[in-house]
């Protein structure tokens, strides 16, 4: 994998550069549009690559009215079968006409995120996300005569695709985006009407100096707990909500919503192991999902909102041979991180060492490690 016959990544420019135009190149005659989605029948170069290879590896009709496709070709499901670290993510603005998402699996390989396969589904169910893992294992089998056994998966907060992941691959290691905990965390406090007092505003004179600080320090270690070790949060949120909650019912509010979702090991709809990332911060390893949440913004720059499914499958052709170049560039090169999100991890590490020599106590922790990551603390 690291010396394919001819390393195209040696030859070509950043692909990052080239622009999305190219996709726009020529007009095509489509097929007649199906009006539902037991009228849709792929035939022909609708299901072959650019270069004459299947492209469509699943096209699965259940329960009279649901549908799967999914898409993708030798090179993408050979170069994830090097991947021992896989994201995977859902998009709804550029999804066709009659679905209602489509779902990407990522390779991670050497810092460069790399889409391998596309998945048409009708629904967000949990029994969708099983029939796609399972097709994707016996693909793995029949086409490359392995097992796909990934260590590793980072996604959303959606039930459905990790209690799948964790079903068909039952010694994988889900992490839950950290970027989408801590923008849930700020949601909260919005609908909670909390914004104001955590954000201190100066117009906001209702509060004073002291509480405006310690409504930071509580929203500030709520933030952090995702950021010390798993076997600290709850003991640690205990301590946050006796010494910094405000003097609010919205407060324990809070205070229930993340024991409710969060932060009790026994009854909590998110197990403190998917949502914790101090491990990957220690590891230095992707916290966040925000490559593939990136990839949509491409995604929506390649593809109209809700294109018909003839339109789709014409541009993801060409997405895909993009992407197919991206996976030899990723062999041959360096990615290099964002010096701001280098800073942050390298500011959270130090403030792990200071933990681990005893300098910092866990609530310490969590409070300087919340206020070091950066929040867009933006309007709803």
């Amino acid at each position: 994998m690291r010396n394919p016959g001819v390393p195209t990544g040696f030859y070509f420019p950043s692909l990052t550069s080239i622009d999305s135009t190219l996709y726009d190149h020529r007009s095509q005659n489509y097929p007649a549009l199906p009006k539902a989605l037991g009228d849709l029948t792929l035939l022909g170069e609708w299901c072959l690559t650019k270069h004459g290879e299947q492209f469509v590896l699943i096209d699965e009709f259940f329960d009279d009215k649901e549908r799967i496709l999914m898409f993708g070709s030798l090179w993408s499901i050979t170069f994830l079968s090097y991947c021992s670290r896989w994201h995977a993510d859902g998009t709804f603005l550029t999804r066709p006409l009659l679905f209602a998402q489509i779902y990407i699996i990522f390779g991670y390989f050497d810092g460069f995120l790399i889409p391998c396969i596309y998945c048409l589904t009708s629904n967000q169910k949990q029994i969708t996300y099983e029939k796609i893992f399972n097709h994707l294992i016996r693909i793995g089998l029949s086409r490359l005569n392995i097992r796909y056994s990934p260590e590793a998966l980072t996604c959303d907060f959606e039930l459905g695709s990790i209690n799948a992941a964790c079903q068909l691959f039952p010694n994988i290691d889900i992490t839950a985006c950290f970027f989408h905990y801590a923008q849930g965390l700020w949601r909260k406090i919005q609908d909670l009407k909390l914004n104001k007092l955590i954000s201190g505003s100066k117009k906001n004179n209702h509060f004073s100096e002291e509480e405006k600080q310690k409504a930071k320090n509580w929203f500030s270690g709520a933030v952090g707990l995702a950021l010390i070790p798993p076997s600290f949060v709850e003991s640690v949120w205990t301590d946050i909500m006796d010494i910094y909650t405000p003097e609010s019912p919205s407060a324990e509010e809070f205070n229930d919503y993340m024991v409710d979702n969060y932060v009790c090991r026994a009854s909590s709809r998110y197990s403190i192991d998917i949502w914790n990332v101090y491990h990957n911060i220690r590891d230095k390893l992707p916290r966040t999902n925000n490559a593939a949440e990136g990839y949509n913004y491409r995604m929506s720059t390649i593809f109209p909102p809700h294109p018909h499914i003839y339109e789709f499958i014409r541009r993801l052709k060409d997405e895909h041979e993009f992407q197919h170049h991206k996976s030899e560039e990723a062999q041959v090169k360096v990615k290099k991180r964002k010096n701001l999100y280098e800073k942050i991890d390298n500011e959270l590490l130090k403030l792990i060492e200071q933990f681990e020599k005893g300098e910092l106590s866990p609530i310490q922790l969590a409070i300087k490690s919340g206020k070091t990551v950066k929040i867009k603390k933006g309007k709803k």
